[in-house]
């Protein structure tokens, strides 16, 4: 279980140097989940990869997990953005949030976890009609069924993606701004 760390300490103009490395931490984890978030979820778009999640209690876990991370180290920013000093900055702050705000609202775990339920159910009856379907012509052929479900997931998990992407990009911003901001003045 994490723990919630107060990210920015600032004291009288001076910056904790513990607090400083753990900001710099969540920056770094949110770069590196985001990563492997894109290269999970791109995978996942894979028919064969959609079969493992629905029969693979282990596979389906490890998804979860990452999403859960993400939320949780977004959740740490959120406070940290929330409660900042840095006046000067509240408009990348509020689109930051307003980024976070919409990935919580379009992809928390439920609204996640209701698509991929259609989509093992959807892939299920292609399965079991598979003889039917492989003997069928143009649209309703199994690799037609198969390529459409493909599209649908990667559409789907595109635009997850490309919400956290989006995210990735403007906290690295704010942190080399904070850099600037943070070093002392000569």
């Amino acid at each position: 279980m994490l723990l919630i760390v107060p990210l920015f300490a600032i004291s009288s103009g001076n910056v904790d140097k513990s607090s400083e490395a753990e900001a710099y931490k969540v920056q770094w984890r949110i770069m590196v989940l985001s990563k492997k978030v894109h290269v999970e979820m791109m995978e996942l778009s894979r028919y064969k990869n959609l079969k493992t999640f629905c029969n693979d209690d282990s596979y389906k876990e490890t998804i979860f997990s990452l999403l859960d991370q993400i939320h949780t180290y977004h959740d740490l920013l959120e406070e940290d953005l929330k409660t900042t000093s840095y006046n000067h900055s509240r408009r990348t702050i509020k689109r930051l949030l307003r980024h976070m705000d919409k990935l919580d609202e379009q992809f928390n775990a439920e609204e996640f976890s209701d698509f991929f339920s259609d989509q093992c159910t959807f892939q299920t009856r292609i399965e079991k009609h598979s003889k039917h379907y492989s003997a069928a012509f143009s649209s309703h052929s199994y690799g037609s069924r198969v390529y459409a479900q493909e599209v649908v997931m990667y559409r789907y998990l595109k635009r997850l993606t490309r919400r956290i992407q989006r995210i990735k990009k403007h906290v690295e911003g704010f942190y080399v701004k904070r850099k600037k901001w943070e070093e002392p003045i000569s």
